[in-house]
């Protein structure tokens, strides 16, 4: 193994050798071989990392550095564009939070003056140059690069805080008022802007909380109106907030019970009673809605009725501190039809189809018919309307056994007929 390393040091020792003798024979040669390899290396490096230059199309908002004690911005610094140059992979995953744009007021007055924005990239950006800053709020005739800025004297003053409550715990659960800590705040600015503000406000959303919120929330300044007031600062901005949820009403599923007053028409019967919805939800406190289990409806008066009737109607008889989820009525429908019943009539036998020789000297004089029916109808039907016929067509002297036919009113059915038959005894007439 030494031997061999020997060896290739002794070869290498020659191959230097002679190559410094070549360069020193051929320098021009030697000079233009570097030539063309540093122009060979420029040309594969373009070619594996290219670059671009344009301009960023990305606003960078612009921030104000050492501010002078007791004086604040007027206005807003606006932001700023870049021209620059990246490589083309580093261009494509920049983002405005990769630069810094500042103005440094060190030294400025009250008053208006232009003042160059600086811009720096944020951490290591190898191959990215920045060519030019063009501010969004640069003032004509200005210098490039500059943008101009108004300082006004700092006013501060206390504002209280309060809470914006958006959104609605679920059914049943109530807030407390909010406890927020600190309860005032220092707003801050140009003596135009805080004069507006009316309060620091934080919006908490109540949403389906089932439990207590304790949490701290942003502050933003608001006027009377409830319009943001842009352009101060609050100190602190945040504030903690706590709201107590508590469950303090609960719900039970009940049914409905319709209350009925007075009775149908004679002779008609309250047949079913149809309720919508059947069950309602109550809501209240825990110990009240264990002792209720069902809730009725106010009176419907169905006095003298012979037809199906509906009513909306209200819910009535709960208990204080109970309510009914929605709108607190229901749909009932009472069905009533007549009473079906039976009359029994008597009705002298007519005899139909007797020969003109023949005469009836013996029959029944009397049929009882029962009918059957509804009894409104069987109430108002007359003797006279339920008619007995014996047909005696074809029939020649002596005696038969026939079987009476009954016609009934309208609407109405024979039940029973006694006797079922008659005896009749025909003879020659006179």
């Amino acid at each position: 193994m030494a031997r061999l390393l020997r060896q290739f040091l002794r070869l290498s020792q020659a191959v230097v050798v002679a190559a410094v003798g070549s360069v020193r024979h051929n320098l021009g040669l030697a000079v233009l071989s570097v030539a063309l390899a540093f122009g060979v290396w420029m040309f594969i490096t373009d070619t594996e990392h290219p670059t671009r230059t344009g301009v960023f199309p990305v606003d960078i908002p612009v921030e104000p550095v050492t501010m002078p004690e007791g004086l604040t911005l007027g206005g807003p610094l606006g932001d700023v564009t870049l021209r620059m140059e990246a490589d083309e992979d580093l261009w494509d995953e920049l983002t405005a939070s990769d630069f810094e744009a500042t103005v440094n007021l060190l030294g400025a007055q009250i008053g208006t003056q232009d003042v160059e924005v600086q811009v720096k990239p944020l951490g290591e950006r190898n191959g990215l140059r920045i060519i030019e800053v063009i501010p969004t709020l640069h003032a004509v005739g200005a210098p490039a690069g500059t943008v101009r800025v108004e300082l006004k004297p700092l006013v501060s003053q206390v504002v209280h805080v309060g809470v914006d409550v958006v959104g609605t715990p679920p059914m049943g659960y109530e807030p407390s008022n909010p406890s927020v800590d600190p309860d005032q705040v220092v707003v801050s600015g140009p003596e135009e802007l805080v004069s507006r503000v009316a309060a620091a406000v934080a919006n908490v959303d109540l949403s389906g909380a089932v439990a207590d919120v304790r949490q701290t929330y942003s502050l933003v300044p608001r006027d009377d109106s409830g319009f943001i007031v842009a352009g101060v600062t609050l100190d602190p901005n945040t504030v903690d907030i706590e709201i107590t949820v508590e469950q303090k009403r609960f719900s039970r599923l009940v049914v409905v019970s319709p209350s009925l007053e007075g009775s149908p028409a004679a002779g008609y019967n309250v047949t079913a009673v149809e309720v919508e919805p059947t069950s309602v939800t109550l809501l209240g406190p825990l110990e009240l809605l264990n002792v209720t289990s069902f809730v009725v409806t106010d009176d419907i008066d169905i006095t003298g009725a012979t037809s199906d009737t509906t009513r909306i109607v209200y819910l009535t008889g709960l208990p204080t501190g109970v309510s009914v989820s929605g709108a607190g009525t229901v749909s009932v429908r009472i069905r009533i039809s007549a009473a079906e019943g039976e009359a029994t009539f008597g009705a002298a036998p007519q005899w139909t189809g007797l020969a003109s020789d023949l005469r009836v000297v013996s029959g029944a004089s009397l049929v009882e018919v029962t009918l059957q029916g509804e009894l409104p109808a069987l109430r108002n039907v007359s003797p006279d309307e339920v008619t007995v016929s014996v047909d005696l067509s074809g029939l020649g002297a002596g005696s038969h056994r026939l079987e009476p036919k009954v016609e009934a009113p309208a609407g109405l059915e024979v039940a029973n007929i006694s006797p079922t038959s008659v005896d009749v005894v025909l003879e020659p007439a006179p």
